[in-house]
């Protein structure tokens, strides 16, 4: 599906999205240095993997009221609640509450966020499977996720644990196609329903960032190990590792360079197929979510972005992502090639909140990403 963006969407962008929101800022603060207490995002949702569709994000913003704001840059609420919903044409449809806390001065910090959604997505690889025809298969039930990172003295590193659980109906959203040749038995076999999926890990992250809602120079480098087995509830006994590293550079007061590296990668550890919206797949601008899977996934981004205004800021993006089913042949895999361009508009100075759009053109199309916050 190709979106194409034209004057008609930049003047509702401005109508819906911009306008509105600051509006409800200058309604609830007249300086700089006063918190906001809340902030609707109205937003038009793009991903090509889902299709066009309409979403609603609240962020209540729970502050300090003894804490002392910055006097330079952004200030970091004690706590942040969130809560969404979205519905696309392609039927996909969910709603969230999420929670993230910055507790003893950022010594502890929790991210939480519970959910249902019911998701219909093409897969273009099955069971190892690569497929010239896209199934299309709808994922629905609820999940949770929560971890906890306590940092080590006064140091930038941090280490915690992390949970999930997600609970799937997996079934077909559109009927197969005659041409679609996966053999009835492992079909059968992958359409199921009730899976539980139960994770527990580990973390350990270094995070040097300014403003983890808005970087512009230092670093963030995480690496977690999960372990969904029996014990802990799950039907699918498998491992995940997964490693990323984004650096943050400005190089002068108007110019910022950014880049993201990481790697994923799944090992089956029982005698059951993992199901198809396990393995994962290429991340990037431009490109379908689960359009390249595989048990093994390397993707690397760069940006670039310059200051035309104290709010208004332009950017240049490029990735390369490589999907297989080996570690040791995501060398031979076919690289996927992404560029792109967007813009950032500064909302809100006392967090250093920003909201913008993406263009960015993929292998299969271009696609209009609307952004709030941090890009990654």
């Amino acid at each position: 599906m190709c979106i194409s963006f034209h004057s008609s969407a930049n003047n509702a962008y401005e109508d819906h999205v911009l306008t509105p929101t600051q509006k409800q800022l200058d309604k609830q603060t007249s300086k700089a240095d006063k918190p906001i207490s809340f902030l609707p995002i109205p937003t038009f949702i793009t991903e090509p993997a889902v299709g066009p569709g309409l979403g609603v994000v609240g962020l209540f913003f729970h502050d300090n009221k003894n804490k002392k704001p910055k006097k330079t840059g952004a200030t970091l609420p004690q706590s942040i609640s969130i809560v969404g919903a979205l519905a696309t044409k392609n039927g996909t449809k969910g709603g969230a509450l999420g929670h993230v806390t910055f507790w003893d001065e950022d010594r502890v910090r929790y991210q939480g966020i519970i959910g249902y959604a019911s998701i219909n997505l093409d897969f273009y690889t099955f069971s190892g499977i690569d497929l010239l025809t896209p199934l299309s298969l709808n994922i629905e039930g609820p999940a949770l996720l929560q971890n906890v990172k306590v940092r080590y003295k006064d140091s930038n590193f941090f280490f915690g644990a992390k949970q999930l659980y997600r609970h799937v109906d997996l079934s077909l959203a559109e009927p197969i196609f005659e041409n679609l040749t996966i053999p009835d038995e492992l079909l059968n076999e992958q359409l199921i329903t009730d899976i539980n999926t139960s994770g527990l890990g580990a973390l350990m992250e270094y995070d040097s960032r300014d403003n983890p809602l808005n970087p512009e120079q230092g670093l963030n480098y995480k690496a977690e190990y999960m372990v969904y087995d029996q014990a802990i509830g799950s039907d699918i006994d498998y491992t995940s590792f997964k490693l990323s590293a984004l650096n943050y550079w400005a190089l002068s007061a108007q110019t910022n360079l950014a880049l993201r590296i990481e790697f994923d990668t799944v090992n089956n550890k029982g005698d059951r197929k993992l199901p198809v919206y396990i393995p994962p797949s290429i991340s990037l601008r431009g490109v379908s979510a689960s359009r390249y899977q595989g048990l093994n996934v390397l993707v690397t981004e760069l940006e670039g972005s310059y200051k035309i205004t104290e709010k208004i800021k332009l950017s240049a993006f490029t990735g390369m992502g490589w999907a297989a089913e080996h570690f040791s042949t995501l060398t031979d895999a076919k690289t996927i090639n992404t560029v792109g361009m967007g813009f950032r508009y500064l909302i809100d100075e006392h967090y250093g909140i920003n909201i913008g759009l993406d263009i960015a053109h993929g292998p299969e199309q271009d696609v209009v990403y609307i952004q709030a916050g941090s890009t990654w």
